[in-house]
């Protein structure tokens, strides 16, 4: 171990980078993602590419990454997912380089925490956004330790540009910059920021304004507020794996007992209580928007680094050097998924099975969530190339209610030029499906979606009207 962080700082931003790359790199090929939304920003790509005009994803719209996407709209997942890859490296790279400049000592750690927590990794692999906006968040905060703040107001306006939520970070920044002593100086020293964020943010959402009017800011979802223990795993084992969340128990502990005693690590550009109290509302803010719609643990990821920035300023060598090793043995040790055959997880037979809120669990002690999640890729594709053989050989004019399976369907029929009898919709209320009806079209709905386009506009009749797709 020893001679390894010698290595790493001594060589650190090239060794950091090939890290980040030799450890992202192997999953990429394995379609474009694991959620719904990272096979809808494909979808995206090609409807901007044949229409012409900006289209949202999903509101309020992610309109960076969108509009890098539709210049690739018609490549290979890979070519998409790479990006997301080259993103993580900014920014891990960023994270650590911050450090440095503020002459925190175990950077090191930290920065292997942070390359190594299993939202993140994951995120690394396949087209969502998560990566950039940490990217361009890293890079703000590392332009603000530089004393670059026009820079890191425009970074943060980028950031935005991939994720809304992100112009909280203008809060913490301000904690940073704020000096007692001189309160007008400290004041124009955040207009640098604020205003070039504020401002490239906004340009950012011009196109979806024009394009929906007011109504593109919204962050509503199809499904329910989910049970408090589905959002419990999500922002704690969902974010951090069970050997991560295992290492900020036991460091928070000795956190505890060193922030009683006033022994926290001092940094020589910040005062360690006020980048402390910083990382705080950073991770406070997240929470708060976290829980208006706690349906992903990515949501989490732009806090990230700031968790574990907080940990270590306050644990001790012996203790940071027991949170760093079980961090980076997190993504491959210790899963936790469903074990649906459709869209669940592969476990070995070593697995624990329970079920929480009616939905069977496992915890896999020898695959970890990378493992876990690529099993999850892979068997969704296997089910959606199972749907389109059978979607080929239809002969009438068809409509299938996919719902989840839509984007994924929809990122298929564009690729491989199925079937143009078959028109898939995502939900849709029952007066459509009757208007599908009336035209001729057979109506089907894929496994458990006749329940959730009921459920999405409140209505009771969707089992009737169509039937269930035909298994093979």
């Amino acid at each position: 171990m020893n001679f390894l962080i010698s290595f790493f700082q001594r060589y650190s931003t090239l060794s950091i980078a090939l890290l980040v790359v030799l450890t992202r790199l192997p999953f990429v090929f394995d379609g474009y993602g694991v959620e719904e939304d990272s096979w809808c920003l494909v979808v995206n790509a090609h409807e901007m590419h044949d229409w012409g005009h900006y289209v949202a994803s999903r509101f309020p719209g992610h309109p960076l990454q969108e509009y890098v996407y539709l210049l690739i709209w018609d490549q290979p997942a890979w070519v998409y997912n790479v990006w997301s890859l080259l993103f993580s490296v900014v920014a891990v790279v960023c994270f650590h380089r911050s450090l440095l400049r503020i002459q925190f000592n175990p950077a090191w750690a930290a920065t292997l925490m942070l390359c190594f927590t299993p939202v993140f990794y994951i995120s690394g692999t396949y087209t969502i956004d998560f990566a950039w906006t940490l990217a361009f968040v890293c890079a703000s905060f590392y332009a603000l330790v530089a004393d670059r703040l026009w820079l890191s107001g425009i970074l943060l306006g980028f950031a935005v540009g991939c994720r809304l939520t992100t112009g909280v970070f203008v809060l913490p920044w301000a904690m940073l910059l704020y000096n007692g002593m001189d309160k007008r100086s400290s004041f124009f020293q955040l207009l640098k920021i604020a205003v070039p964020a504020t401002v490239i943010g906004i340009l950012w959402f011009v196109p979806a304004y024009l394009v929906y009017g007011k109504s593109f800011f919204d962050y509503s979802d199809q499904f329910p507020y989910p049970p408090w223990s589905k959002i419990g795993y999500k922002a704690t084992l969902g974010v951090f794996g069970v050997l991560g969340i295992l290492a900020l128990l036991l460091g928070s502990i000795n956190a505890w007992r060193n922030w009683r005693k006033k022994e926290i690590q001092a940094t020589t550009h910040f005062h360690a209580e006020r980048l402390l109290a910083a990382c705080m509302v950073v991770i406070a803010l997240h929470i708060i928007s976290y829980l208006r719609l706690p349906q992903k643990s990515g949501y989490l990821v732009p806090m990230i680094p700031f968790v574990i920035l907080a940990l270590s300023l306050l644990v001790n060598r012996k203790w940071l050097l027991i949170c760093t090793s079980l961090f980076v043995l997190s993504p491959f040790l210790m899963s936790m998924n469903l074990t649906d055959e459709l869209r669940g997880s592969s476990a070995s037979a070593a697995a624990i099975r329970f079920a929480v809120s009616g939905q069977e669990i496992f915890i896999d002690p020898f695959s970890g969530p990378i493992f876990s999640e690529r099993s999850k890729r892979l068997r969704k594709m296997e089910y959606c190339e199972r749907v389109l053989r059978v979607t080929d050989t239809i002969q009438k004019p068809t409509a299938l209610v996919a719902g989840w399976w839509y984007n994924e369907l929809k990122t298929e029929q564009y690729v491989r030029k199925n079937n143009p009898r078959v028109k898939l919709l995502f939900y849709v209320p029952c007066a459509t499906l009757d208007s599908l009806a009336g035209a001729g079209y057979q109506l089907y709905y894929l496994p458990e979606q006749d329940l959730y386009n009921d459920q999405m506009f409140s209505q009771n009749g969707t089992a009737t009207r169509a039937m269930a797709f035909p298994q093979k």
